[in-house]
C-alpha cells in the first residue's frame, strides 16, 4: 500500500484515480436456493485450500436444505472462515451443505475480489469478527460484524483488468500443480513396474536390450554395514563442516544427497562420507519414516549418530539400492522389522536380512539414471511453482490497497 491508503503500489497503465472504500454488506447478497430434485447435482465442498467435488451425490430426502451454487458464487464456512475457508466457486454448478453461507456478488467483479479473500489482512479481519466456539479449533462467525468489514475497490474497468490478470496467474499455478502431480504419479508407477519383487525374476518394464533374469541375495552378501556416531541438533552451527542428522533424512533429502544445509564443528572420530554410501535412519516416529534411504553423492559430509551406513561395493549401485529400500517390497519388509512405539528403531542387523533383487550393474545404472532425471524434473517443477506462488503473494500485497 502506498502512502495514500486508497492507491495501490502497483497499477496498470492508464489508471490513476483513488480507490473507493466499501463494506462487504454492499457487495454481498446472501441466498439460500435449495435443491428439491434427487441426484440433480454433484456435491461440492469448500475447504481451506479451495472448492472440490465430493464423492457421490445427495439422494432421496437427504438433500433437504442443500443449496444450489453456480460459478461466481461465494461459499464460506462460518466455523472455519478465519482459517481461510472462503471460496468463489469456479468448478461448476453443484450442491453445498446447509452449514455453508452462500452469497452473490453485487456492485463488484467476482474475479477482482476473489484474490483478496485469503490475504493475511483479510484472514485477520475474519478472526476479529468471530468468537471462540465450543471447540478450540473452531470459531463462530458474527455475520453482522462480517458485513461491516471494509475493503477498497477501483472502477469496474480496473477491477476487470486486475481480475483477469489474477485468473491467468491462478490458472498457471493450477496447471503447474497438475503437471507436478503427473510427474509424481509417473514416478510412483515406474517404481512399481521397474523393480522385480520376491516372486518375480524380471520386472514388468525394462530398458531395451536387457533380458537376463534378476538375481536375489540377502543384502549382507552384497554390502558392508556401519553406524554414524555422535552429534545432536544442539551441535548445529551457522557454519562449519557439513553434516546429515537422521531426522533430516526423511523430511529434507531426496534419493541422492549432494549438498546439505546443516553444519557443526567437527569432533574427533567423526564418520565422514567418501561418496557412494547409502544411509538409512535408525530411529523415527513411524516404521514408514525410517524405511527409506538416500545415497551420498559427494565426499566430506559428516554422518551423525542414528544413521545406518551401507557400503555397497562395486556390484551394486548405491542409487539403485536407495530406491529399493525406499519403495515397494523392500520398504514393506523393513517396516515389519521396525521396533518400538513412540519411537521406532531399525538396526543394521535388520538391513542385512533384506532380500535384494538386482540386475547387472549396467541395468541398475540405467534405472538409477531414469529416476534421478525424474527427481530433477520434480524438483524443478516444485521450485518453479514456489516462485510463482511467491509472485502471486507479492502482487496481492501490491496490486490491492
Amino acid at each position: 500500500m502506498s502512502k495514500d491508503t486508497n492507491v495501490p503500489r502497483i497499477r496498470f497503465k492508464g489508471f490513476t484515480n483513488a480507490w473507493e472504500r466499501d463494506k462487504l454488506k454492499n457487495i454481498l447478497s446472501e441466498f439460500n436456493k435449495k435443491s428439491k430434485i434427487e441426484n440433480q447435482y454433484k456435491i461440492l465442498s469448500s475447504t481451506n485450500s479451495g472448492m472440490e467435488f465430493r464423492n457421490g451425490r445427495v439422494s432421496g430426502n437427504s438433500n433437504t436444505g442443500y443449496k444450489i451454487v453456480k460459478n461466481g458464487d461465494l461459499i464460506l464456512s462460518p466455523q472455519n472462515l478465519w482459517l481461510g475457508n472462503i471460496n468463489v466457486n469456479n468448478i461448476g454448478v453443484g450442491l453445498v451443505s446447509p452449514s455453508y453461507k452462500t452469497f452473490n456478488f453485487t456492485n463488484i467483479d467476482s474475479s477482482f475480489i476473489e484474490p483478496q479473500l485469503k490475504t493475511k489482512k483479510m484472514l485477520e479481519k475474519y478472526k476479529n469478527v468471530s468468537v471462540q466456539g465450543a471447540s478450540v479449533v473452531r470459531r463462530n462467525l458474527d455475520l453482522e460484524a462480517f458485513y461491516q468489514i471494509d475493503l477498497n475497490k477501483p472502477n469496474i474497468d480496473e477491477q476487470l483488468i486486475i481480475g483477469n490478470f489474477f485468473k491467468k496467474i491462478i490458472l498457471f499455478i493450477t496447471l503447474q500443480e497438475r503437471k507436478l502431480e503427473l510427474y509424481k504419479q509417473l514416478k510412483k508407477y515406474l517404481l512399481q513396474k521397474m523393480f522385480a519383487n520376491e516372486q518375480e525374476k524380471v520386472p514388468q518394464i525394462r530398458f531395451k536390450g536387457f533380458n537376463e533374469d534378476w538375481e536375489q541375495h540377502k543384502l549382507e552378501k552384497l554390502a558392508k554395514f556401519s553406524k554414524g556416531i555422535g552429534y545432536t541438533k544442539n551441535d548445529l552451527k551457522d557454519s562449519g563442516e557439513p553434516i546429515i542428522l537422521y531426522g533430516r533424512l526423511y523430511t529434507q533429502y531426496e534419493t541422492v544427497i549432494k549438498k546439505v544445509d546443516t553444519f557443526v564443528n567437527k569432533k574427533v572420530n567423526s564418520v565422514v562420507s567418501t561418496g557412494g554410501e547409502v544411509i538409512v535412519p535408525a530411529s523415527g516416529e513411524t516404521a514408514k519414516d525410517i524405511s527409506r534411504a538416500s545415497a551420498i553423492g559427494t565426499s566430506g559430509i559428516i554422518l551423525a549418530g542414528d544413521l545406518n551406513i551401507i557400503d555397497t561395493g562395486k556390484d551394486i549401485s548405491s542409487v539403485f539400492l536407495a530406491l529399493n529400500i525406499s519403495n515397494g517390497t523392500q520398504q514393506k519388509e523393513l517396516s515389519k522389522h521396525a521396533q518400538g512405539k513412540s519411537v521406532v528403531h531399525l538396526h543394521n542387523s535388520d538391513l542385512k536380512k533384506v532380500m535384494l533383487n538386482h540386475p547387472s550393474l549396467n541395468e541398475q545404472q540405467k534405472i538409477s539414471s531414469l529416476f534421478l532425471n525424474l527427481d530433477s524434473l520434480i524438483t524443478g517443477k516444485n521450485h518453479k511453482l514456489k516462485l510463482y506462488k511467491q509472485l502471486k503473494q507479492y502482487l496481492l500485497q501490491n496490486l490491492f490497497c
